[in-house]
Order: structure tokens, then C-alpha cells, then sequence
């Protein structure tokens, strides 16, 4: 049986199940598709929703993404991998709703557009960055476009 690689390269079950319960087989999805953009830029432009546009603009001076989950919660809702972008250096943003899993789903999915269109780079873990041509994208947004949108975050002061 040919088991899939996260799985077959695991240490043991120990292993297997630390890696999924920390989404590493997601997170690695998302990093490698942003990482054969860089290599590979896409050869016709990537439509871009809403939740993705959103993204963009919330991150256009920073350029900073991080995708957690949180593996301690009582609500599955709540333990889902969900994108935090950073407005400032005090002041993330956070797309993760308990009572709509749905908005957690929709803007998880724009961030897999963003890498898709080579809009992201993988950093460190979960841990993103605009490209060049993300903070350009992101600084063409009008941020008043995705305003109402944008208000499904929750924002997490530091």
C-alpha cells in the first residue's frame, strides 16, 4: 500500500498524528503551492473573491499572513486552521468564526487563491509574506471596497 508522503516519511504513529493535529499536511499544501508560483508564475491572471481581495488590503503595509489552528479548543469550529493577517504590528486580524464555520472555510480558500497566484510566499511554519507582486496587488485594492466584508474578522490586539 502506498501511503501518502506526510504519512509515509512520519516517524511513527506518534508523529503522524502531531503533524495532523498542527495541520502540517494543509500548511505544507499551501506552502508548496506558494513556492511553484515563485518558480512557476502563473500564466493567466488568478481570479481573486472577495475574502482574498480582503486579505490583500488589510495586509498591504505589512505584508505579514499566518495561518493556526488551535488544537486545545472545546468547539471544532473553533479548533479549524484559520488565517490571521497583521494591519499593524499591534493589531491582527483574525477569520475564524465559531458560530459560521463557513466564513473560516471562504477565507482559508482566498488564501489558497493568493498563494495560487503567486501573491505569497511561504516563510516559516505557518507563516506567510506578500510577494512583490502581492504588496502591489494589495496596494491597488480600495479598502473601502471590502470594508463590510472584512468586518467577519475578529481583531486581536497586542
Amino acid at each position: 500500500m502506498n501511503l501518502p508522503p506526510f504519512i509515509a516519511s512520519a516517524t511513527g504513529q506518534a508523529n503522524l498524528w502531531k503533524d495532523l493535529i498542527h495541520s502540517v499536511p494543509t500548511l505544507a499544501a499551501l506552502a508548496q503551492l506558494a513556492s511553484d508560483r515563485l518558480v512557476s508564475p502563473p500564466t493567466a491572471e488568478v481570479a481573486l473573491s472577495a475574502e482574498a481581495k480582503v486579505i490583500l488590503s488589510i495586509t498591504r503595509n505589512r505584508g505579514v499572513i499566518e495561518l493556526k489552528s488551535n488544537n486545545t479548543e472545546f468547539e471544532s469550529s473553533q479548533r479549524m486552521l484559520a488565517v490571521y493577517v497583521e494591519r499593524s504590528a499591534d493589531l491582527h486580524v483574525m477569520f475564524r468564526s465559531r458560530t459560521e464555520p463557513e466564513i473560516t472555510v471562504r477565507f482559508l480558500d482566498g488564501f489558497r487563491q493568493l498563494c495560487d497566484a503567486g501573491l505569497v510566499m511561504h516563510q516559516v511554519g505557518g507563516e506567510f509574506s506578500l510577494t512583490s507582486k502581492g504588496f502591489e496587488t494589495a496596494r491597488s485594492i480600495n479598502p473601502a471596497e471590502v470594508r463590510e466584508l472584512e468586518s467577519q474578522g475578529t481583531e486581536l490586539s497586542f
